[in-house]
């Protein structure tokens, strides 16, 4: 830091001052940061730089001075002096001897500024080797560039001139190579297992390659590795995934190309015994089931399927009857898939919307409960007609059918 100076000024009428009005006069001058300026009776600092300084009847005429004081504070100037020098060299600053065992300090030059205000300098300096043994050791197959050249396990010494001005660095170059250790990883996995090496994964369709690791080996140095991994030809199969009918019936089967010691489903099996190879199931809504076996070896494999049950039952209503030909093609009845329980409304209405036939709760697939073309006791004439008909599925639930059909004679 800057020394602080406190400079006492006292003020002489009229030196350095400027008149506005009569009792009125404005001081101007320039002094350094670290000064304190003395007005009369009021300090002026870099701080507090201006202000107005009263002289009570102390103007012509018996009435106050004024004094506007407006004062500059310039900075004390302060550098870093930071240079490489060659090692015996000296630097003298400011009367002070700089080497090699003494390149830090500071040093304060009263007035040094431009400004004419105090400087401030500090050293601070590096002096450069100018001889370096360089001396490494590295991994065959590694290089490292001195000056531009490179060095290897076949080319281990050499000199290095590096130029620097007035202080070339002369550098000692030799190297030890270290040999790279190498080594064979055979190994078995599971069916769909994989292993990351070198973070390169590995598996049934990428099973052998060379990898080097960095700094692996016992010496620090990479190591190169053949990787060669193998699989175990093992399988469980259940069936592909299938989309059926509410009210059909899907048999799975399980398959195995291993012997397993212990497998499981998720959820529970679709059969009683959890060791059953098949059962036949009719599923009331879409479900997937997934077994899990595990052999000798403790490989674990698993095979899903998943069933799709849709709600688009099968409805057969036939387009065209005869009401004169034989039974049961002289009815018209409506015929469903396993899915659908019952019919629990139908009815047949003309193409002017005439309801000709209206029958409840029976069953699909039953001739008799059709209608058999006769409306009050008459065979209605050839043409189109129309039906609606509510169907109950095995699970409870109901949907609508509806269509056309023609009669004819």
């Amino acid at each position: 830091m800057l020394p602080n100076t406190i400079a006492v000024f006292i003020l002489l009428f009229f030196a350095n001052t400027a008149f506005a009005q009569p009792g009125h006069s404005t001081y101007r001058d320039t002094f350094c940061d670290n000064q304190t300026i003395l007005v009369v009776s009021q300090f002026f600092n870099a701080a507090n730089p201006t202000g107005t300084v009263t002289l009570p009847g102390a103007a012509q005429g018996g009435i106050d001075s004024v004094i506007h004081v407006e004062l500059t504070f310039n900075s004390a100037m302060e550098s870093t002096l930071d240079q490489t020098l060659c090692e015996g060299d000296t630097l003298w600053v400011n009367g002070t001897a700089y080497h090699a065992g003494f390149y830090i300090g500071e040093e304060f030059i009263e007035s040094g500024s431009a400004n004419g205000c105090d400087s401030l300098i500090h050293v601070n300096l590096n002096f450069r080797k100018v001889v370096h043994d360089f001396q490494q050791v590295i991994c065959e197959g590694d290089s490292i560039m001195v000056n531009g050249h490179v060095y290897t396990a076949f080319n281990r010494e050499g000199t290095e001139v590096i130029a620097n001005g007035a202080c070339d660095s002369i550098i000692q170059v030799k190297l030890i190579p270290l040999p790279i250790p190498f080594r064979v990883l055979n190994d078995t996995l599971c069916p769909g297992a994989s292993v990351v090496i070198n973070g390169i994964t590995y598996n049934e369709e990428n099973r052998v390659g060379y990898e080097l690791l960095p700094n692996a080996g016992s010496n620090g140095c990479d190591s190169l590795v053949q990787v060669n991994i193998t699989f175990r030809e093992l399988w469980v199969y259940i069936g592909e995934d299938a989309e059926i009918i509410k009210g059909d019936e899907i048999c799975i089967e399980t398959q195995y190309g291993m012997n397993p010691v212990s497998f499981s489903w998720s959820p529970k099996p679709p059969c009683p015994d959890s060791t059953c190879m098949s059962n036949c199931i009719v599923p009331l809504q879409s479900l997937a089931f997934t077994i899990t076996a595990v052999d000798s070896t403790g490989c674990v494999l698993t095979d899903n399927i998943r069933i799709l049950v849709s709600n688009k039952n099968r409805v057969y209503a036939p387009t065209v009857f005869n009401p004169d030909a034989r039974f049961p093609n002289n009815r018209f009845f409506l015929g469903a898939d396993n899915g659908v329980r019952s019919i629990r409304r139908m009815f047949i209405a003309d193409r002017w919307g005439e309801l000709l036939f209206d029958v409840k709760d029976v069953l699909p697939d039953y001739p008799d409960n059709g209608w058999d073309g006769m409306y009050r006791g008459q065979v209605m004439h050839p043409g189109a007609y129309i039906f609606w008909a509510e169907l109950e599925r095995i699970d409870g639930t109901t949907f609508i059918e509806t269509g056309s059909f023609s009669l004819v004679r």
